[in-house]
């Protein structure tokens, strides 16, 4: 069902509206009242006085277009409102079928509001032009002038927000890192139309504007599979290649959550310097959002292992003399 603060608020702004409506229709009404009141004080336009009939004739408030505009407005806010339950029940229902993670269908649901907000305001709207066309004019470019001005932001995030749901580049429980904030590194709790919330690796919740978001280079850790954890170390010329490669693999073996049976470790050399050799070891796990801490494991292995076997790790720094 829905929620009763989404259908409070939603009546509630129906309600501003028509009352907005209602003060500028009443004013409008009363002024043509005046203007018969005056018409009907000269003789020679006396026979083009309104009927009694006429709706500009009554200025109560139980008119009959009065009333009619009410129920159609009634009305028009429960279709609203049923088809907002019936397109949330099918939405819930197929979700697995149509692969909608809960961030996903929170989002086209938050966007199938907001058009069908906008559709009955519309309608509305028109309904209360053929009372009096300067209202619902005035109306229309008063609305359109509040949310021109008020809402760019936000219907810039909304129209991210649709991106970021229609291309997918992470979902839910995802670990991801924003190339922009180096502290900003953790996974994906929700994703909404206006903004996506991260838990970082810190236990932070860190909420973004989705047009933000859209705007940065991401890095999913979660897109693939498998992925690689790099440590980088150097060492002295005199230490044997082949002994160091074959600790290192060692090292990344006997750690937790790396995998070596699809993804097999393996040692590069990145850099020949005056100082010593730089190794590089890659060793690939499949538990993508323990990445940091299974990099950390591996440096603590590397350390172990060369310590056991008396290798120095230490590269001398060169002394410039000038």
């Amino acid at each position: 069902m829905i929620k009763l603060r989404d259908l409070s608020n939603t009546l509630f702004y129906f309600s501003i509206i028509l009352l907005f409506l209602y003060g500028y229709t009443i004013d409008n009404v009363s002024a043509q009242e005046d203007s018969g009141e005056n018409t009907a004080d000269n003789p020679a336009s006396s026979d083009h006085q309104t009927s009694p009939s006429s709706p500009n004739s009554t200025p109560t408030f139980f008119n009959s277009w009065w009333i009619d505009l009410i129920l159609i407005s009634a009305i028009t806010i429960v279709i609203s409102i049923i088809i907002f339950l019936i397109l949330k029940y099918f939405l819930n229902r197929f979700a697995r079928t149509l692969n909608l993670d809960k961030g996903e269908l929170k989002g086209i649901l938050s966007i199938s509001k907001m058009i069908i907000i906008v559709v009955a305001i519309i309608i509305i709207i028109f309904q209360f032009s053929n009372v009096s066309g300067f209202v619902a004019s005035a109306v229309s470019v008063a609305i359109g002038t509040i949310i021109g001005f008020s809402s760019r932001n936000t219907i810039s995030n909304a129209i991210a927000g649709i991106l970021l749901l229609s291309s997918r580049p992470f979902s839910i429980g995802d670990r991801i890192h924003t190339t922009e904030e180096n502290q900003l590194i953790g996974d994906v709790m929700e994703i909404a139309l206006l903004y996506t919330k991260i838990k970082t690796i810190r236990n932070e919740l860190v909420v973004i504007p989705n047009q933000i978001l859209l705007q940065r280079q991401i890095i999913n850790y979660s897109g693939l599979e498998y992925l690689a954890a790099s440590v980088k170390i150097s060492l002295t010329y005199d230490i044997d290649r082949v002994k160091a490669e074959f600790l290192l693999i060692e090292a990344a073996k006997n750690t937790n959550g790396i995998s070596i049976e699809k993804e097999v470790p393996f040692v590069l050399i990145t850099e020949l310097n005056t100082l010593g050799v730089v190794y590089e070891l890659r060793a690939f796990t499949n538990k993508t959002n323990e990445f940091l801490k299974i990099q950390s494991d591996l440096r603590k292995n590397i350390f172990d292992i060369f310590y056991e076997n008396k290798i120095n790790m230490t590269v001398p720094n060169i002394e410039h003399q000038f």
